[in-house]
């Protein structure tokens, strides 16, 4: 059993196609990103790869669904999503003092899913479980994109709320604030992949 992605990860949808006819996929399978409102001061820089999956019997696909080029463990899932805060901010000075007037953090992210290429010859039913798969895939995804949002957003607020201090501190305690939020959003996202095992409480097995 292949089940979803773990890690940080967003959310990406299949059209489905109705039997008896099997879907036309001789173009790539269209990768839809469920939008989502960025918080005030959160630029999103998201990114989509994908890996072929060929075959068209289940074993066969099953076998090819994991990450390519993963850590061992990232090897053991369906997809991968990776993400990364970097932020700038303006300062304000009060006599000898300094305070953060403005804060700007951005949230880059790859979403790394499998793109199966053998739809056209398949069964109809098949390419139903793919369809099935696909979309509770993007569910859980979607459940790691929106802790990372959020997560951002908290960010941003707390260097915005950096107190009064002298002017040479305040790069360090950007850094010193940051630094616990940063250990919480990857300690939330673990946590969201224990509870839905990895996906596989919310359909995403193959």
């Amino acid at each position: 059993m292949r089940i979803a992605s773990h890690l940080v990860v967003s959310a990406i949808a299949l059209s489905a196609c109705a039997r008896p006819q099997a879907p036309d996929v001789r173009a790539p399978e269209a990768h839809i990103l469920d939008p989502i409102k960025a918080p005030a001061g959160v630029i999103i820089a998201h990114t989509v790869d994908t890996y072929p999956v060929t075959g068209t019997d289940r074993r066969t696909i099953g076998a090819q669904l994991h990450v390519p080029d993963g850590t061992w463990l990232e090897r053991n899932y369906a997809g991968r999503y990776n993400w990364q805060l970097s932020w700038r901010y303006e300062t304000g000075r009060e006599g000898t003092l300094c305070r953060v007037t403005r804060a700007t953090v951005t949230l880059t992210s790859t979403v790394t899913l499998p793109e199966w290429t053998d739809a056209a010859r398949a069964d109809p039913g098949l390419v139903t479980e793919w369809t099935r798969f696909r979309r509770a895939l993007a569910v859980h995804e979607q459940g790691h994109r929106e802790l990372a949002y959020a997560g951002a957003g908290r960010v941003r607020r707390a260097l915005e709320g950096i107190p009064l201090q002298p002017c040479a501190s305040i790069a360090a305690d950007t850094r010193i604030t940051a630094e616990p939020i940063l250990s919480a959003m990857k300690l939330e996202q673990a946590r969201y992949d224990q509870s839905t095992r990895h996906g596989a409480t919310q359909g995403a097995t193959f």
